[in-house]
């Protein structure tokens, strides 16, 4: 038998005894570099039917992906000087496998007299592992630009002794260590925990629950500088083994900042509680002649004693008294400042004039320039806070009364015999730059002896219960039922009734002005 037959046997026994229990694809060439045989693997992944291949030289396979220089020098100098070589990478485009990562390995066979040669090139397609490889290195890479230049401390610990075994460079900028003195210490050794006994409790609460936190952890870097911070530890698998991260945040200028606000907010609390001791102000009930007057008043929030809505009653002439219920946005002392520049002004307006809608008209100009040369930051001090009023002025001895209202409720007017109405004298919120211009409408009314006028914000009537408000028909009810009480009686009865509708809880300030002739 011819010695080429030889190795073409040679190479199909090798093929068929070992070629398709690899997981490699396989390529069997002679010296000259001709394909003697190839196994499963190289036809169904390269696409390459046994006789496209059979007896082709090497370099002429497929499309030329394969006639790489380096490559052919490697094979050429396959030999027994140099039996093998290993991990030739080659990229290329490969027909219906598209840009491919290829691994190549070589071997030299003794053919079978022992002269003749084979060899036989093993092919591993690694785009997946080189892909995962890449992603790898980028997620390590981000990881690592991450860890070394975040803004919070980051230490890593073994969960083994709990000992320090890395630390990213703002860790040693908080501390005042170099990197190398952390290493290897425990967390109390680093001032972090208060002694050796907190960091082991820490430690073993760790390794039981994953996770622990600490805030306002006193910190104490290296020359004694003291500072404030968040530790945050939990733990984790990272391969076989389970690590430690802390994550420290420097919260000593927030402190600072809230020590700092919590003193502003304590002074304007000190001077809101002076404005609103005069805002709060109550005349005694029988303070104006011929009427009796009581105030009823409760805020959403315990946040201050004021909060949006305010009333105001004085007599302005002889015989005439006038009351106030007004609604404005805020609480605290920008809306008590406000609200108190509000009554000052209004109680001007209403020395020169009598009548409630010139006054509310007089009002509402005012407030809307106000408003206007805020918004255009001529005038820094102010806002842009609509202003919801009803006013009432009564002849204290006759009992004849004049309402104008501006967004508010309609005051309600309780007759002796239960009879009510509704005083219904609707108006814009005052402060509103609108054209036309806002115009209000006024209604006049008489007060017999024992009628009550009741004034209120909308606080009262959107008393709720689920989607049930108490509106003006329960107010009336509530009115009606508690008219023979003094006013204080019938105030804080309606008060209550509406607090017992929303099921303890009213959404919003709730004001009540009343008035009954005598």
């Amino acid at each position: 038998m011819r010695r080429a037959d030889l190795v073409r046997q040679d190479a199909a026994a090798y093929v068929r005894n070992i070629g398709d229990t690899i997981r490699d694809a396989l390529l069997v060439l002679d010296t000259d570099l001709r394909v003697l045989a190839a196994n499963a693997l190289f036809h169904t992944t390269f696409r390459m039917a046994a006789d496209e291949i059979k007896n082709q030289f090497f370099a002429n396979l497929g499309d030329g992906q394969w006639h790489i220089p380096e490559l052919l020098a490697l094979l050429a100098d396959v030999s027994p000087k140099m039996p093998t070589f290993d991990d030739f990478e080659v990229s290329g485009d490969f027909p219906e496998l598209g840009q491919r990562v290829i691994r190549i390995s070589a071997r030299e066979l003794i053919g079978h007299d022992s002269h003749a040669a084979l060899i036989v090139l093993f092919i591993e397609d690694v785009s997946d592992q080189k892909r995962a490889s890449q992603a790898l290195l980028v997620s390590e890479l981000r990881y690592r630009r991450l860890f070394e230049t975040a803004r919070d401390g980051i230490l890593i610990l073994s969960s083994e002794h709990g000992k320090i075994t890395d630390a990213n460079p703002y860790m040693t900028e908080l501390l005042g260590y170099p990197h190398d003195e952390l290493v290897g210490k425990e967390l109390w050794e680093i001032c972090l925990l208060k002694d050796e006994e907190a960091s082991r409790d820490a430690f073993r609460q760790l390794k039981e629950q994953g996770y622990i936190r600490y805030e306002d952890l006193p910190l104490a870097s290296k020359g004694d500088k003291k500072r404030e911070v968040e530790f945050v530890s939990n733990i984790y698998q990272e391969g076989n083994t389970q690590v430690i991260q802390c994550n420290i945040r420097d919260v000593t200028e927030r402190k600072l900042l809230e020590a700092k606000v919590a003193v502003e907010h304590k002074r304007d609390k000190k001077i809101a509680t002076v404005l609103q001791r005069t805002m709060l102000f109550q005349p005694n009930e029988d303070a104006f002649s011929g009427l009796s007057v009581q105030t009823v008043y409760s805020t959403a929030s315990d946040e201050a004693l004021v909060g949006g809505d305010f009333w105001d009653t004085f007599a302005f002439d002889n015989g005439h008294v006038a009351l106030v219920c007004g609604d404005v946005m805020g609480h605290g002392l920008s809306s008590a400042v406000f609200t108190t520049e509000l009554k000052h002004t209004l109680r001007a307006y209403i020395r020169e004039h009598v009548q409630p809608s010139r006054i509310l008209q007089q009002m509402n100009d005012y407030l809307s320039e106000s408003n206007r040369l805020f918004l255009k930051g001529i005038n820094t001090e102010g806002g842009d806070m609509p202003v919801c009023l009803s006013l009432a002025i009564i002849d204290r001895q006759t009992g004849m009364g004049t309402v104008s209202v501006a967004a508010m409720e309609g005051p309600l007017l309780i007759r002796t015999n239960g009879v009510t109405e509704v005083l219904k004298a609707s108006g814009t919120p005052l402060g509103m730059n609108i054209e036309p211009k806002s115009r209000y409408h006024q209604v006049d009314f008489q007060l017999g002896v024992g009628d009550t006028l009741v004034m209120t914000t909308d606080g009262v009537t959107e008393a709720r219960h689920g989607k049930e408000f108490l509106g003006d028909d329960g107010l009336a009810k509530l009115a009606v039922k508690h008219r023979h009480g003094t006013l204080k009686d019938m105030g804080e009865a309606i008060l209550t009734g509406a607090v017992d509708f929303a099921h303890g809880d009213l959404r919003d300030d709730a004001c009540l002005v009343l008035v009954r002739k005598k």
